[in-house]
């Protein structure tokens, strides 16, 4: 079952989102403040957290941002507030979107699943980046160690992958991990 963190400081808006969620088929963790959401996340891992921008403590934009660089929970924002600037700053803050109380539970219950869908897509990116990330080192240190150009460096190390039968990427960490190439 889906997770959602649901964020308001407001009690009606918090108990009638988080109701109108679960009755949806969603597992719903509620929390009234920032820091107490920004807690939940670290603990329950959440699915997905939808946070208002006003509430005290974190607010929602701050709180953003500390999920960025200290979990991997994905996030939407929801708010009575409409202006530009805000939009713009949670655009920035890599919001998979940002809805406009009042909110109709079964009006938004697309745009989660999409949001949902979107973040697994941005995970799997994020994956591949560290991963070549990981590989283009290893191949520098293996261009550094044996004196070949990228390509050969690249080919000889996909060989020992090949050759052990393991993934290029398990090569690339033992190469990054002990600084130099194996013989």
């Amino acid at each position: 079952m889906v997770k959602i963190l649901v964020a308001d400081d407001d009690r009606v808006v918090l108990f009638t989102l988080a109701e109108g969620l679960r009755e949806a088929g969603f597992a719903v963790i509620e929390a009234r403040d920032g820091l107490r959401a920004l807690e939940l996340c670290r603990g329950e891992r959440p699915d997905l957290a939808l946070l208002d921008i006003r509430m005290p403590g974190l607010d929602g934009l701050e709180l953003a941002r500390r999920l960025r660089e200290e979990t991997t929970v994905p996030f939407l924002f929801f708010s009575a507030y409409d202006d530009e600037e805000l939009v713009q700053r949670a655009v920035k803050l890599g919001a998979l979107g940002y809805l406009v109380k009042p909110i109709d539970v079964a009006r938004i219950v697309p745009m989660l699943h999409a949001a949902l869908a979107r973040s697994v897509d941005l995970e799997g990116l994020r994956g591949a980046l560290q991963s070549n990330r990981l590989i283009g080192t290893a191949v520098g240190i293996a261009m550094r160690q044996w004196g070949l150009d990228q390509q050969a460096a690249f080919e000889r190390l996909r060989k020992r992958a090949r050759d052990r039968s393991v993934k290029l990427i398990d090569i690339a960490r033992e190469v990054v991990a002990n600084g130099t190439c194996p013989d």
